[in-house]
C-alpha cells in the first residue's frame, strides 16, 4: 500500500510537552496511549543515504509493518513534512529475521514494489542499526480533523518529545496550534527533524 503522507511536526521541550498534554487532557477527551517500537534500517550510517529515503519496521500491539518513506523535498516547508509512504504488513517471524540478519533488496522489492523504477531510489541490502521506542498519546481534537499525536521517544540513551499531526489541510490545525502555543508560552525546539534522522544523528555522535 502507498500514499502521500503530510504531517505537521514540532519538537518540544519536556516541560512544554507536559504543559500541552495537561491542557489537551483538560479541554478535550483523555488520550489513548499506544506504545510502539521502530527498528531502523540503512545501507550505512551516512546521513546522505537518508536523503533518498528511510526504511523501518514498526511493532505495535504485536503487529509488524515494514515502511519506506521517500521525502518530497519541494513540497515540504516549515513544520510540514511530505513524503511518499509505502507499507506492507509482515509476520513476527519475518520482522525478527530482517532485524537480526538484514533486509535484502529483493525482499523490499517484493513487499513494497520497485521503488527504483517508481522514484529512482536505489534498492540496496539494508541492516538494522537499532530501535526507537515511543509512548504515543492520541488526542481526538475535532471530528473533522485527524487525531493529534504527542510522542515521548527513547533511543540510544536519549529522550525527546514531539507533536505530530497527519492531515491534508493544515490551516485549521495551524490556527489551533498557534493559539495553544501562545496561551501556554510554548516555543518549539529548533528545526524539524524526522525520528529516523534524529536516531542516526545520535548514533553517529555516540560513535565519535
Amino acid at each position: 500500500m502507498s500514499y502521500i503522507e503530510s504531517e505537521l511536526k514540532f519538537l518540544l521541550e519536556r516541560k512544554d510537552f507536559a504543559s500541552l498534554y495537561r491542557y489537551l487532557k483538560e479541554n478535550y477527551a483523555s488520550p489513548q496511549l499506544v506504545r510502539q517500537t521502530n527498528y531502523y534500517f540503512a545501507a550505512s550510517r551516512r546521513a546522505a543515504d537518508l536523503q533518498l529515503g528511510s526504511t523501518r519496521i514498526r511493532c505495535v500491539n504485536g503487529t509488524y509493518e515494514l515502511t519506506c518513506k521517500i521525502p518530497i523535498a519541494e513540497n515540504s516547508s516549515g513544520a510540514m513534512l511530505n513524503s511518499y509512504e509505502y507499507n506492507a504488513q509482515i509476520s513476527k517471524e519475518q520482522a525478527i529475521n530482517y532485524i537480526n540478519n538484514g533486509l535484502p533488496a529483493a525482499a523490499q522489492k517484493e513487499l513494497l514494489g520497485d521503488l527504483n523504477k517508481i522514484h529512482g531510489t536505489p534498492m540496496r541490502d539494508l541492516n538494522c542499526f537499532g530501535r526507537l521506542r515511543t509512548a504515543r498519546f492520541i488526542f481526538a481534537i475535532k471530528k473533522e480533523l485527524p487525531p493529534l499525536l504527542l510522542d515521548s521517544n527513547a533511543y540510544l540513551g536519549t529522550f525527546d518529545y514531539e507533536l505530530e499531526w497527519e492531515l491534508r489541510e493544515s490551516e485549521a490545525a495551524h490556527y489551533l496550534l498557534h493559539n495553544w502555543f501562545k496561551d501556554l508560552d510554548i516555543q518549539p525546539v529548533g528545526k524539524i527533524i524526522p525520528k529516523v534522522k534524529r536516531f542516526f544523528e545520535r548514533l553517529m555522535e555516540s560513535e565519535i
